[in-house]
């Protein structure tokens, strides 16, 4: 006779324990797919970061030898394109411009027929770059592709054309997610996606690159029969018991494949870092040493200008001097090759005991005559107290010669040009200060000023103060930059015994 409530009451139950057990299988599966999709977009914005540092990469190396290439079509412009075209097929295109009144010329550079030229170009097609080294980025409507502009130096803006769709390659199609990447509103490109979702969970990236501000959007769609599947759903309605005894299982399952996901997708993004590490490195190194090879090279050529002079009027001791300061200059080059291979590879410093003055002396030696030919006063404070000190004698002497060049161009249109060079006793250690009366550092720029390929010269590379930087580093130094009237670098070193 009470038969029939109680069957009442446990349908009830069951109804009720049956939605119940439905609604939380739903919401962990939702839970378990959200879960999914941030590490999707983890690894996404991880290789996506990857490839638009390589484009600054390029843009940088392209930009140094568009630079060192006054005359175009050059064969120097069109040998590293190909190689960029053939490694990196997303890049689509390299051209320069070379802007005239009302107009431009582009060369367009990596096809294997070599360079094309094309004349009267618009200048609306370019954007409004004011600055050498100053970049920006476009969308190309209707193309799925964008391009990348940078102010070489006046009147040259070099472009790489990047297919978007190529930068999405390894988002595999899926119905169940969808990317769409996007640049200043306009979409570039956009994978997968469906029409038959019950829910959808979307997450949106934007990427930290200042050349290329590319907005990320990735969505993943449920439908029903993934919300509530039916493997798990008829156990769960069958009994409460089963139900419960499921979810366990299930949870667990899915807590260590997620588990695993994240072990894999973090050996791959160290992988990805790493190999993108070795890239940026082997591009600063190249640039490094031609920095760094420059100064030499430059003046063996004018000691041999002086030395073919002297030979054609007879003048022995003139030659006989142009050939010593060529080989000075020759070993010196040698030098910088072997520090910068020690360097490269690891090895610690030459560290040496020796006397602050002498390495003073002999690094203001090397920049004498340039400083002479320009007009400039040198203005050398030297205390007498001078100790010596551990340092490594080629590097120490670079860095003061970089320094003291740098002045130079920067009072080179003063009136009274002037560079002042300061060495004294400062607490445990020692302290050398190279100023001018120059127009100083730009406040904005002076935080930056030993950033790799930062630069505020027209021509410069921005790596002969970052490399400085290192270099004093590397002798337990510091190189500071302030303004005092002018600029004012200094060197820091201690005292102390070589390591």
């Amino acid at each position: 006779m009470n038969e029939q409530p109680h069957l009442a009451m446990a349908t009830v139950i069951w109804v009720a324990a049956s939605a119940l057990s439905v609604l939380v299988l739903a919401a962990v599966e939702y839970r378990s797919g959200r879960q999914e999709l941030f590490e999707r977009a983890g690894s996404t914005e991880t290789l996506l970061a990857e490839k638009l540092a390589q484009h600054d990469a390029h843009l940088s190396a392209l930009g140094a030898i568009v630079r060192m290439s006054p005359a175009e079509p050059s064969p120097s412009i069109q040998g590293l394109s190909e190689n960029i075209l053939v490694r990196y097929p997303r890049i689509v295109e390299i051209a320069t411009f070379r802007l005239d009144a009302g107009a431009a010329r582009i060369f367009r550079y990596g096809k294997p027929a070599g360079a094309t030229e094309e004349s009267g170009r618009p200048l609306a097609e370019l954007p409004k770059l004011s600055n050498v080294g100053d970049i920006a980025s476009r969308a190309l409507p209707g193309e799925q592709a964008y391009d990348i502009f940078k102010l070489v130096e006046p009147g040259r803006v070099l472009r790489l054309r990047i297919d978007a769709n190529a930068l999405l390659d390894g988002e595999r199609a899926s119905r169940d997610y969808s990317t769409t990447l996007t640049l200043n509103d306009e979409t570039l490109a956009a994978h997968g996606g469906t029409e038959r979702a019950l829910l959808a969970a979307t997450t949106r990236i934007a990427m930290t690159s200042h050349t290329q501000p590319l907005q990320l959007e990735i969505s993943r769609y449920f439908g029903f029969g993934e919300l509530v599947p039916l493997r798990l759903a008829v156990p769960l309605i069958i009994g409460w018991a089963a139900v419960i005894w499921l979810v366990a299982s299930y949870r667990e399952t899915q807590a260590e494949r997620r588990r695993h996901e994240a072990r894999a997708a973090l050996l791959k993004q160290e992988a990805m870092l790493a190999h993108a590490g070795r890239v940026n490195a082997l591009g600063e190194m190249a640039s490094g040493i031609a920095h760094e090879l420059a100064q030499p090279v430059t003046a063996m050529l004018s000691q041999s200008q002086a030395a073919r002079r002297a030979l054609a009027i007879g003048r022995q001791d003139i030659l006989e001097k142009a050939l010593d300061a060529n080989i000075r200059e020759a070993k010196r080059a040698g030098d910088i090759l072997g520090r910068m291979r020690a360097y490269i590879s690891g090895a610690p410093a030459d560290i040496k005991m020796v006397p602050l003055d002498e390495a003073i002396t002999e690094a203001m030696r090397l920049v004498e005559a340039d400083i002479k030919a320009r007009a400039i006063s040198l203005n050398m404070v030297i205390f007498p107290d001078l100790p010596v000190v551990p340092i490594d004698v080629v590097s120490f002497q670079q860095v003061i010669h970089n320094l003291v060049r740098n002045a130079a161009d920067a009072v080179a249109r003063c009136p009274s040009p002037l560079i002042t060079l300061t060495a004294r006793r400062e607490g445990d250690g020692v302290a050398i200060e190279v100023a001018d009366n120059g127009p100083g550092i730009e406040t904005g720029s002076l935080h930056r000023i030993f950033e790799p390929f930062f630069t505020t010269k027209p021509d410069g590379m921005g790596l002969g103060l970052p490399l400085s930087s290192r270099l004093i580093e590397r002798m337990n130094g510091s190189l500071e930059a302030h303004n005092n009237g002018g600029a004012t670098f200094v060197i820091r070193l201690p005292l102390g015994e070589p390591a």
